[in-house]
């Protein structure tokens, strides 16, 4: 097993180390594997999912949105220090970020679409038990849903983007 976070949370299949201070208790609460569905913080019914190959979060009831809400983490695209979602029933794409919008993309494996779907792991915003994502080539940007929508937007000190900008890492969705 290979350590993701420098605070010993392992993914099995995933050869990268992020060496960020995590605060330990999300090792205690949240389960990480290789394959995630990722809960917004402050919406906590609601996913990250992928619908007509934009990014969103919404609630998941039918098999179709628990598929388009797992996520296959792999070690960045651009950089081994961070990580690029794959996603689980489209395997070949991944959530990037274009013209700010977070769409669902095949890899086309230019550099502008390795370090758009490329996103470091941070400890989240509105709570250190949980994680934020900031963009790896706008690094002052980070993934945020607005309007359910998600977009990556330029760190804010509000308080709605610290929790439009903080999910959680969760066992996956079983289609």
């Amino acid at each position: 097993m290979k350590t993701f976070f420098a605070l010993a949370l392992t993914l099995s299949a995933l050869p990268i180390s992020i060496s960020a201070s995590i605060n330990p208790a999300i090792a205690q609460s949240t389960p990480v594997e290789p394959t995630v569905s990722i809960r917004a913080f402050n919406f906590p019914t609601f996913y990250i999912r992928h619908r007509n190959f934009f990014g969103e979060i919404s609630p998941i009831s039918s098999s179709l949105d628990r598929a388009d809400a797992r996520f296959t983490v792999r070690s960045g695209l651009a950089s081994s220090n961070c990580v690029s979602f794959e996603s689980s029933n489209f395997p070949g794409y991944y959530l990037r970020h274009q013209n700010f919008t977070i769409v669902l993309a095949p890899n086309d494996n230019t550099t502008l679409f390795k370090n758009d779907a490329t996103f470091c792991i941070k400890p989240g915003l509105a709570s250190l038990t949980n994680v934020s994502f900031q963009s790896y080539n706008f690094p002052t940007y980070y993934i945020r849903h607005k309007n359910f929508k998600l977009y990556i937007d330029p760190y804010s000190t509000d308080s709605v983007f610290f929790n439009d900008a903080t999910f959680t890492l969760v066992a996956p969705f079983i289609p």
